[in-house]
C-alpha cells in the first residue's frame, strides 16, 4: 500500500534551501525565495499540482544561478510533492538533478537525503532490491549510524525489510530507529518507527500486540497534525484489528481512514480504501 511508504517522507518535505551569501543578482535571489515561499503555501493549502509547478520553477531559477544547495532542496521537495500526487516516476526523475549531475558538488547531507528519497520512491514503485541498494548507499554516508539521519535510515531499511518479507529484521530495525528517534526527541521518526514495528508484528502473526504500538504512532501523528501519516496509522490499525479478529474495529478504522483520504484529496488512497471496505 503506497501510503505506507509515503508516511516516511517528512524528513525532506519542507527542507528548503539555506540562505545563500552571494548570488549573481538580488533579483534572482528574490525570485527564488518567492517561488519557494509560494510552493510552501500551496502545499499547506493542499494544492499539490500548483505546488509542484512552483518547486519546478524554483529549481529552474536555482539552476540558472548555479545555487547547488537550492537545486538540491527544491529537487527533493519536488520529488516529495510528485509522490503525494501519485506521480512516482516523476518523483524519481526529480532526483536526477542531484544523483545524476556530475557538474554540481552537493553536500554529503543533500546526497544522503536524495539517496533516502530515492529508496522511498523505489519502494513505491515496488523495486524493493533497488530501494535496498539506495538505502545502503545512504547508510554509508552515516558511519556507525552516528549522524542526524540515523533514525530515518533505519526506518527506510525497516520498510525494505517488510517489503522483502523479513519481518524479524524489520522489527529489529524499527526498534533501533525508535530508540534513536526518542533519544533526539524526534517525534516524526518515532511515529514512523512505531508504525513499522506495528506492521512487523502483524506480519509475524502478533496482531493484538501491534495495535497498541500503532495507537501510539497515531497519537503522535495527531499531535503533529500530519494527515498522510494519520491515514497510514488508521489503515494499519484497521488491518491489525481485522487480523486480530475484531472486524467491527477494523471497519471503523477504515471508515476514519477513508474520511482522511478524501480530506487530503488522495484519489489513489480513496480507491484503495473503498476497495478494502467492500470486502466481506
Amino acid at each position: 500500500m503506497k501510503w505506507l511508504v509515503l508516511a516516511l517522507l517528512a524528513f525532506c518535505a519542507g527542507c528548503g534551501s539555506k540562505p545563500v551569501v552571494s548570488t549573481p543578482t538580488p533579483q534572482a535571489q528574490n525570485r527564488l525565495a518567492e517561488a519557494e515561499a509560494r510552493a510552501a503555501v500551496l502545499v499547506r493549502s493542499g494544492d499539490l499540482t500548483a505546488a509542484a509547478g512552483q518547486y519546478d520553477e524554483a529549481l529552474r531559477i536555482a539552476a540558472s544561478v548555479e545555487n547547488a544547495d537550492a537545486v538540491a532542496a527544491n529537487a527533493l521537495n519536488l520529488s516529495v510533492v510528485y509522490q503525494w500526487l501519485g506521480r512516482d516516476a516523476d518523483a524519481r526523475a526529480a532526483l536526477f538533478h542531484i544523483l545524476d549531475d556530475p557538474r554540481r558538488a552537493f553536500s554529503e547531507r543533500r546526497m544522503l537525503q536524495a539517496e533516502l528519497r530515492r529508496a522511498i520512491v523505489e519502494l513505491a514503485l515496488h523495486n524493493v532490491d533497488t530501494a535496498g541498494t539506495w538505502a545502503e548507499r545512504a547508510a554509508k554516508r552515516c558511519p556507525n549510524l552516528a549522524c542526524d539521519y540515523a533514525a530515518t535510515i533505519l526506518n527506510v531499511q525497516a520498510q525494505v525489510a517488510l517489503e522483502s518479507s523479513r519481518p524479524a529484521d524489520a522489527t529489529r530495525l524499527a526498534q533501533s530507529a525508535a530508540e534513536r528517534a526518542r533519544a533526539r526527541s524526534d517525534r516524526v521518526e518515532t511515529a514512523n518507527a512505531l508504525r513499522a514495528l506495528g506492521r512487523a508484528r502483524r506480519a509475524q502473526g502478533e496482531s493484538s500486540s501491534a495495535i497498541p504500538v500503532l495507537e501510539q504512532a497515531l497519537a503522535i501523528d495527531r499531535e503533529l497534525a500530519d494527515p498522510r501519516k494519520i491515514l497510514a496509522d488508521l489503515t494499519e490499525l484497521s488491518l491489525a484489528s481485522s487480523a486480530a479478529g475484531d472486524r467491527q474495529a477494523a471497519r471503523e478504522y477504515y471508515e476514519r481512514a477513508l474520511a482522511v483520504s478524501r480530506a487530503v484529496q488522495d484519489a489513489r488512497g480513496i480507491a484503495e480504501m473503498e476497495a478494502q471496505l467492500k470486502r466481506p
